[in-house]
């Protein structure tokens, strides 16, 4: 499973920091760009929530996906097994749907306790790095599922990478 320690809210603000600096220094939105973005994150647990990351990187408005996969860097999500042997139609069009939660526990690197948790009742207390999980596992975009869970992005067809 993921260490979520090395993508915690403090690491994400290290993360940012460098962003802001090279992008925004000594540009007269700076403080402003900063500010908002504090603003977000003032109430986040040491996990970081997977909205406001989704928010924050809105707000630096670089390549989502670039960034995600430079901020997640050694995560150990994969993509699901079922979306790697699609031999037929047939099975392309429902192995998607048809993946066990352990397979999809293994591939997010979600435990299957925590997994659980999140289809019942706490997918608002998803975090960013299981959401980025998700993405790996279900072969999206980072932006794809970020969007379609935070934004106005459209429902992502899984395994159309």
């Amino acid at each position: 499973m993921t260490d979520y320690k090395k993508f915690n809210l403090k690491s994400f603000k290290g993360f940012i920091e460098i962003i802001l600096d090279k992008k925004f220094r000594g540009k007269f939105n700076y403080s402003e760009i900063d500010s908002k973005i504090e603003n977000i994150l003032i109430n986040e647990t040491s996990k970081l929530s997977a909205l406001s990351f989704y928010k924050v990187l809105h707000i630096i408005g670089d390549d989502f996906d670039k960034l995600c996969q430079a901020f997640f860097k050694g995560h150990t999500a994969s993509k699901l097994e079922s979306l790697n042997h699609n031999a037929n139609k047939l099975d392309r069009l429902f192995s998607p749907l048809i993946n066990s939660r352990k397979e999809l526990s293994k591939a997010s690197s979600i435990k299957e306790t925590r997994l659980s948790e999140l289809f019942k009742t706490r997918f608002d207390q998803l975090y960013a790095y299981e959401a980025f999980g998700l993405s790996i596992a279900a072969n999206l975009k980072p932006s794809q599922l970020f969007d379609y869970f935070y934004g106005d992005g459209e429902r992502p067809i899984i395994g159309l990478y």
